[in-house]
């Protein structure tokens, strides 16, 4: 073996260190005895509700490494519903995790005859046979896995990496290549291909693909698998149930009362634009944030007195201005637990750092942040998963420059990288929302209206952001957008779209199929002439997303609710709540957030001409609801971009914790949840942008939940290579020493065994230059 090639297998020795426990390692579980007892069948009826919370609960028991009590919760969901195969499918995962291998395996198979198109329980059956050694086996499982879910990158990884271990090189080349070219970055497999072809000899495609692995890893943009649960892949992990409910409850009675915003200490409220909720002080309450209209105006910062009032807080806070403006954006941008806000102002954006005590100062230029005119929306988002919010900005098309993204350098400045990310190639001069389109975990930049039309811009995590599509909404018959707001309305796990349109029908609802292209969903026509600000909400707390948009019909400005029925049915329901009543003046942007703390969900809509009006709910509190509050801790502290999913019973419901959206807006940083008739949610599953996954336990209804992110700082343990006389030979990860720091559940970490004992075969140990290496 020549010099080149010797030199490959040294680096890819050495960089193994880096890579966390190669997925042959599995981790120890406290309890190693194998089987399992048998779940109760005691012959009555099933209850298939109860099966459903037992098995949410025990999956969550899984993100926490609480193997043993999750196989507990599988156990009762199958006592429950002896014919419950998702509860089966995830007993073999738990039982798995607690190395009972062989009681694993026949639960597993009994799950996939069951669930023959579940790509779950073949992968993890697949897991159990690499493991125990049966890899031709393990090889058909994965198989299945890469029929049910072609476009998947993971299971084609452990085809590569079995055929690898049995020295079929070419073969595993093959598979190692289709999981690179379905995921570009996916470490493991480049480390897997690079082993693959020193092994087969090839030393400059070894080297190639090894340079790629360490550019993926040291970048961040990709990470390779380790040996903990959930970090083999996709589908490594137990799985939740999806919604049982395919439409929604009867509406129960809710009515909404109007009122002009005021508040103490000020004069009467002017014309607004743009408008924020924030928590500016941290007490816990939203308050609020609006852009003046007026040229002669004052933006106002508005502190939540808590019981449905306000008091002016303007004139001491630093954030005086006079002038008009338009959008406006709320977050952490330098993780200091204190919330920021940056404004379009007709002069252009300005960046207030929020100094504590209800002070702010304009930070713009030591920023680096250039005040061009022609700001129209902004949102704070965290677009390379780098643990900080950067700056996004859509500029007038009528102004000298396109859009701008400025890239926050984590010292309190800012770097323009919108030419790089081709964010910033057109402008668009009209709302957006930052959003994870096709689940791929990068968040993605959906954009409304402008020359450079509707654009879903998806995010490579290196390079420059394309375009999914461009929705050419004049072929449809339908004007530019102007805003837009991302939800899940269907419970598929996939964010859908809605939009505000410069002309009739005002709006339109688009159903995300699969994260590669969108579907128009017919929704009542109003006749309005066009539309501005929409929002989602779920108004009445019965677990089902609606929409309130506000624009401008026969008679003038108006605000519609369209109640979601399910189904893809949404029904028109703003006489019913009241809302017919209400006469607006050129409506602008409409936010919403639960001002009193009294689970009910009041709207706040800006007039160009007119004061402000708030729009305070009355009757959803009779249906069940919890709100939560995210606190992140190694992602950026206002937490925009964390997924969320509630399961509550049958109940199931997901949310991405937002910057700005709708139109010049943005809604109340917590989550409003409604629940329906469950008293609980049974599980609240957390992914924080950085890919860190949480699960909550039995949050009780009618309350706040402050959620704080876990500290689960990944762990490592080495990998031992021998020198068999012409190249360092991959023998095996050391798990019992090695395993440092290795997180196992909420202020418990693993203590590593100060020795394990390994065989190395004898052709496997020579020496080099007179000692053992």
């Amino acid at each position: 073996m020549g010099k080149k090639l010797r030199r490959a297998g040294v680096i890819l020795a050495g960089l193994a260190l880096v890579w966390a426990c190669l997925v042959s390692a599995k981790l120890r579980g406290e309890n190693r005895e194998r089987g399992v007892a048998p779940a109760a069948l005691t012959g009555k009826a099933a209850d298939s509700e109860a099966a459903a919370k037992l098995n949410s609960v025990g999956v969550a028991y899984m993100g926490q490494q609480r193997f043993a009590e999750a196989q507990k919760q599988f156990e009762a969901a199958l006592a429950a519903d002896a014919n419950y195969a998702l509860a089966k499918l995830n007993l073999g995962v738990a039982l798995h995790a607690q190395q009972k291998s062989e009681a694993a395996r026949a639960a597993l198979l009994d799950a996939t005859e069951k669930r023959p198109n579940d790509a779950y329980g073949w992968y993890n059956l697949g897991l159990v046979l690499k493991d125990t050694g049966e890899s031709e086996k393990a090889i058909e499982a994965f198989e299945q896995v890469a029929k049910i879910a072609p476009n998947e990158p993971d299971a084609y990884y452990f085809i590569g990496y079995l055929n690898a271990q049995l020295q079929k090189f070419d073969t595993a080349i093959l598979a190692y290549q289709r999981a690179i070219d379905l995921y570009e970055l996916h470490a493991s497999a480049q480390f897997g291909i690079a082993r693959a072809y020193q092994r087969k000899g090839d030393a400059d495609a070894a080297k190639s693909h090894l340079q790629r692995f360490q550019k993926i890893t040291a970048s961040k943009v990709g990470t390779p698998f380790g040996a903990g649960y959930g970090d083999q892949g996709k589908y490594s992990t137990a799985e939740y149930a999806t919604n049982g409910l395919l439409t929604a409850p009867a509406a129960i009675p809710v009515k909404y009362s109007a009122q002009a915003l005021a508040a103490s200490g000020a004069n009467a409220l002017g014309p607004g634009a743009g408008a924020c909720v924030l928590d500016f002080d941290g007490d816990g309450k939203p308050d609020l944030f609006l852009v003046s209209a007026a040229d002669g105006g004052t933006s106002r910062l508005l502190k939540n007195l808590g019981d449905g009032s306000f008091a002016d807080v303007t004139e001491t806070s630093g954030l005086k201005i006079s002038g008009s403006g338009l959008g406006c954006a709320a977050g952490d941008f330098d993780n200091d637990g204190k919330t920021d806000l940056a404004v379009c102002f007709a002069d252009g954006v300005r960046l207030f750092h929020n100094e504590g005590g209800g002070k702010f100062t304009d930070v713009t230029q030591t920023a680096g942040i250039k005040r061009e005119k022609g700001c129209v929306g902004l949102t704070f988002v965290d677009y390379d998963h780098d643990g900080d919010l950067d700056l996004y900005l859509t500029n007038d098309p009528g102004s000298s420059g396109g859009n701008k993204l400025w890239r926050n350098n984590n010292n309190g400045t800012f770097t323009d990288v919108s030419g790089e990310t081709r964010l910033g190639a057109e402008a668009t001069g009209a709302g957006l929302v930052t959003s994870d389109f096709n689940n791929d975990r990068a968040i993605d930049f959906v954009l409304a209206g402008g020359s450079a039309g509707e654009l879903v811009l998806l995010n490579p995590r290196e390079g420059a952001f394309h375009p999914l599509m461009d929705i050419d909404f004049t072929k449809m018959g339908l004007p530019a957008g102007v805003g837009v707001v991302s939800f899940d309305f269907d419970k598929d796990g996939y964010m859908d779209l809605a939009f505000t349109h410069a002309g009739a029908p005002g709006i339109s609802l688009w159903r995300n199929v699969d994260g590669k292209h969108l579907e128009r969903v017919a929704l009542p026509d109003f006749g309005w002439k066009k539309a501005w600000g929409i929002a989602a909400i779920d108004y009445d707390n019965d677990g089902w997303l609606d929409l309130v948009a506000v624009g401008e019909g026969a008679n003038g400005g108006e605000v519609r609710l369209l109640r979601n029925l399910g189904a893809g049915k949404f029904v028109d329901v703003t006489k019913e709540v009241g809302l017919d009543a209400v006469k607006l003046t050129e409506p602008r942007s409409i936010v919403s957030a639960d001002f009193r703390g009294n689970g009910e969900t009041d709207l706040v809509i800006t007039q160009a001409g007119g004061a402000p009006v708030l729009l305070k709910s009355a009757g959803a509190a009779a249906n069940n609801w919890m709100e939560l509050d995210f606190k992140a801790l190694n992602d950026n502290k206002s937490a925009i971009g964390t997924k969320v999913e509630v399961f509550a019973g049958p109940l199931v419901q997901k949310w991405e914790v937002a910057g700005a959206s709708g139109y010049l807006g943005q809604s109340a940083p917590m989550l409003h949840v409604g629940l329906g008739n469950q008293k609980e949610a049974d599980v609240v599953r957390l992914l924080w942008p950085t890919g860190v996954p949480q699960d909550e336990v039995k949050l009780a209804g009618k309350k706040t939940h402050t959620v704080a992110e876990l500290d689960r700082r990944g762990s490592s343990c080495p990998i031992l290579f021998t020198w068999n006389g012409k190249e360092y030979e991959f023998i095996a990860d050391m798990i019992g020493p090695g395993v440092v720091g290795h997180w196992i559940a909420p202020g418990e970490r693993d203590v590593p065994d100060p020795t394990e004992y390994l065989k190395v075969p004898g052709k496997s140990l020579q020496e080099r230059d007179g000692k053992l290496s």
